[in-house]
């Protein structure tokens, strides 16, 4: 038996391992890093009976996993996906089942996109001295508080006066001098060779770079059936928890055991 699994997050990186257990052939596809979304996250305090930990610590310990298991994975981006078969930018693969764990993705917001503009933490520059976060939710100011702690120049805007995010991260955030523009939406965006000028109704702002934190979906246009599984943020896209996640990657790959036989 082989199964084909779409997205190395927890729900992936949860049902591969389980999978490889129990001696079945898996190929794991990510496009761009292992972890997902936990790479980018100060400090993960939301798996039940483990320490808190910073996202990159978890996503060590994923990687490890998958080499104790001895996982194959593929990078490489995939563009479409039929009954049995997975299309990627490079080969065409077959699998007896297939796993979609492919999470979200940003909200765009295009008209303010450019050089300097960015959607995860990560992927900011190194070198940034200075930078604006548009957003108001667990995903800003958990970016805020990374910044500041790497002692950046750090302001949220939010387009509106509430506030999504947990009380602690917005109390961590203040106590660390994150400043808070309310009900300030960015309406313009200058993106310049080195950084950014941000154009408010109250005011206008030089930064080094701009994150935009401003939601997520999900996304299955390269999906072009239904017999597959969805496991994780790709299922619960109102419910993005990493606990969950897991457990929905072990639960499907306890079924196609259970259907397969093993």
């Amino acid at each position: 038996m082989q199964v084909g699994i779409i997205g190395a997050g927890p729900a992936g990186i949860s049902a591969a391992v389980f999978l490889k257990r129990y001696g079945i052939d898996v190929a794991l596809f990510e496009k761009k890093r292992i972890g997902g979304l936990i790479n980018n996250a100060w400090r993960v305090e939301n798996i039940p009976f483990f320490q808190p930990l910073p996202g990159k610590k978890i996503v060590e310990n994923m990687k490890s996993y998958l080499e104790l298991y001895n996982v194959n994975i593929i990078f490489e981006e995939v563009k479409e996906v039929y009954d049995k078969r997975i299309i990627t930018e490079k080969d065409t693969y077959y699998f007896d089942y297939i796993i979609v764990a492919s999470g979200t993705v940003p909200n765009r917001i295009e008209e303010l996109e450019g050089k300097r503009v960015y959607y995860e933490f990560l992927d900011l520059p190194d070198n940034i001295e200075s930078v604006a976060i548009y957003g108001a939710g667990d995903v800003a100011f958990d970016g805020a508080i990374q910044a500041k702690i790497l002692r950046k120049n750090v302001h949220i805007f939010n387009r509106s006066n509430r506030i999504k995010a947990l009380s602690r991260l917005v109390n961590i955030a203040s106590s660390l001098g994150v400043i808070y523009h309310e009900s300030e939406p960015i309406k313009i965006v200058e993106n310049k060779e080195n950084y950014v000028i941000i154009h408010t109704k109250k005011s206008v702002y030089k930064f080094d770079a701009l994150l935009l934190a401003t939601g997520r979906k999900v996304d299955l246009s390269f999906l072009k059936t239904d017999k597959v599984f969805l496991i994780g943020d790709v299922a619960h896209p109102n419910f993005r928890q990493a606990s969950i996640a897991m457990g929905d990657g072990i639960k499907i790959a306890m079924k196609i055991i259970g259907e397969g036989k093993v």
